[in-house]
């Protein structure tokens, strides 16, 4: 009887074990973040990032914001596409919708050499991603 039990008991602890090792390892492979620009190529390139810079620099001063993290994700495809992708952790609720309301705008305007677009809430998955694809931590 306390065989039994004990076989029953490790069984448990394993299946337990096996399912939250699994679980975990998913969420590793997946983050989503509050917002991401994206930078597309239309031929010769990506836009500018210096309307970004002007506008990160004045949203900080205007909020009393030291700095605001992104994740410059990278390269997307042959002509230097990549994400920048917010976390926003350093913002209150008013100051996260603000910032991606404004960066929306910014964003219809970066037009130079191809074209920026913002999604919201976008989760990236990274075995889903290109194998040379890296994760850099950048800081506006």
């Amino acid at each position: 009887m306390k065989i039994s039990s004990i076989c029953r008991l490790t069984m448990c602890f394993v299946f337990i074990m096996a399912t939250s090792a699994s679980f975990s390892q998913s969420n590793k492979d997946s983050i989503t973040y509050p917002v991401v620009l994206q930078f597309q190529s239309e031929c010769c390139g990506v836009p500018d990032e210096a309307p970004l810079l002007q506008f990160t620099r004045t949203f900080k001063k205007e909020n009393k914001i030291k700095k605001i993290k992104a994740f410059h994700i990278g390269p997307m495809g042959k002509e230097g596409e990549y994400y920048l992708a917010f976390t926003l952790s350093e913002m209150k609720k008013k100051q996260k919708a603000s910032f991606i309301r404004k960066l929306k705008i910014v964003a219809a305007r970066m037009k130079d050499k191809g074209s920026a677009s913002v999604t919201e809430d976008m989760m990236l998955i990274k075995s889903e991603l290109p194998s040379r694809v890296m994760f850099e931590k950048k800081f506006y």
